[in-house]
């Protein structure tokens, strides 16, 4: 066995004529060995989401390097180390790694902290440790400097990274208080040893870096071929819009701050629209290579999102910020045949924001409907309804269809597409609330056809007209 795999597999790096162990950010015990470190920068010219997709299938892209760089960022590591690409293109490191700098550099100018990266990140916690502008103020930014692991990397003070980590590096917008605050965003993630080609990144949240999901275990049969309607989008375009990864670990509206701007959209009325788009997409009769490169990326987001549930995360039932989440997840656990993923969607409902703002209107005591919220009477029992934050509180619930502006502007109208999408894949059942289903088919029924309050995207109304009498 040579040295450079002897050292992999004792997890040891090296550093010229000494081998450095594995140790928290700064320290480090010294064993002999030989110089090993070769290297390697990566080359980001002409790169496209499809490209990096293809190349990370091949597994040409394994070997050792020093400088990895991803959207924006990058990481210099003290030595180099065993790389490649997971099946969406990010990037795996065998690990322990030190990390000699991250570009952007981590940043304090005055009171402003910029540039910042977490490990893990825990959305339990409610608190980031990227930026401390989110939000516009310093004080409610949910900022923690003990969080951004990004602070003082330097050679002399190395970053290290144990195996079984995923480190998110951000790149900051310049001038604070901007809505969002964070242009980009990378994950590098941290393993024991190499994946599969085929392998999912994964979840950016928690502690499990388990290989769980492979590409070559995706499920096409779950997906339709419908004839595409006037307006399709591109699926490439749709490819190259999802393929950067949804930093959104934070919820509210605090969370839109760390969206970033290159990587996602802010609100969540687009996001659930680009979301419905895909989804819609991905059930036309498109060539083959599209449709895999674009179940890629939304699988991907899927078992993102997973990440953020799974660790206690939830996306707010708060007007239209939290919309559009469910779905992808829901679609990772069918295209892979994971049951723990199925499982939690149905059983996690309230943690997602469109199921959390509809329910059956129901006499809830003798003579009391709903609570006594919203003014429903008798009359309406069993009638599908919205409410702005209906699962956490319903005094908010109005009877009205024009009382809460939220209702026509930001929800239902991006709820189209990934609503007819789960029914043209038969998920209805499946999703674990049908009052979304029904609420939407009212909704539909209610508001002007070709107005963007009835649908936000026309493709998803075409699609909806053409289709969702057959499904």
């Amino acid at each position: 066995m040579s040295l450079i795999s002897a050292l992999l597999t004792s997890g040891c790096e090296t550093n010229g004529s000494v081998a450095i162990i594995a140790q928290p950010r700064g320290q480090v015990i010294a064993a002999d060995a030989a110089s090993t470190r070769e290297a390697v920068s990566v080359d980001a010219a002409s790169r496209t989401p499809e490209k990096e997709i293809a190349t990370a299938i091949t597994g040409r892209n394994q070997r050792y390097r020093d400088v990895i760089e991803r959207h924006g960022v990058t990481w210099t590591l003290l030595r180099a180390k065993r790389s490649g690409r997971y099946i969406n293109g990010d990037w795996w490191v065998i690990g322990p790694v030190s990390i000699t700098s991250i570009t952007p550099e981590c940043a304090r100018e005055d009171a402003r902290v910029q540039h910042g990266a977490m490990l893990n990140p825990d959305p339990a916690s409610g608190k980031q440790g990227y930026d401390n502008a989110t939000a516009g103020d310093i004080a409610y930014s949910r900022y923690s400097d003990q969080l951004n692991v990004a602070r003082g990397v330097a050679p002399s003070t190395p970053l290290v990274v144990p195996a079984g980590s995923s480190l998110v590096s951000v790149v900051s917008h310049p001038v604070a208080g901007q809505l969002p605050q964070l242009d980009r965003c990378a994950v590098l993630t941290v393993v024991a040893e190499a994946p599969s080609p085929h392998a999912f990144r994964p979840p950016y949240c928690g502690t499990d870096k388990r290989h769980r999901w492979s590409a070559e275990a995706l499920d096409f049969t779950c997906l339709t071929r419908l004839q595409p309607v006037a307006g399709s989008p591109s699926p490439r375009e749709l490819v190259a819009r999802l393929e950067h990864t949804w930093l959104d670990h934070l919820p509210g509206f605090q969370g839109r701050y760390l969206h970033p701007r290159d990587n996602m959209p802010d609100y969540g009325r687009e996001i659930a629209d680009l979301v419905g788009a895909a989804a819609l997409t991905l059930n036309l009769d498109i060539p083959a290579d599209d449709k895999r490169a674009l179940l890629i990326v939304l699988v991907q987001l899927g078992i993102d999102i997973y990440g953020v549930i799974e660790n206690g995360g939830r996306f707010d039932a708060d007007g239209g910020q939290g919309s559009g989440r469910k779905l992808p997840m829901l679609l990772a656990g069918v295209a892979l045949d994971d049951p723990e993923l199925r499982a939690l969607a149905r059983e996690e409902s309230m943690a997602f924001a469109e199921d959390a703002q509809t329910f059956y209107v129901k006499e809830t005591s003798p003579g009391i409907f709903n609570g006594g919220h919203g003014g429903y009477c008798e009359a309406d029992v069993g009638l599908p309804e919205w409410g702005n934050s209906h699962a956490d509180d319903p005094s908010r619930d109005h009877k009205s269809w024009s009382t809460d502006p939220y209702r026509r502007c930001c929800t239902a109208n991006s709820w189209v597409g990934f609503v007819l999408a789960a029914r043209i894949m038969g998920l209805r059942a499946e999703w674990g609330h049908p009052a979304l289903f029904d609420y939407v088919d009212r909704y539909m029924q209610i508001e002007q056809p070709g107005h963007w309050m009835r649908s936000w995207s026309p493709f998803a109304e075409r699609m909806w007209e053409r289709y969702r009498d057959a499904h």
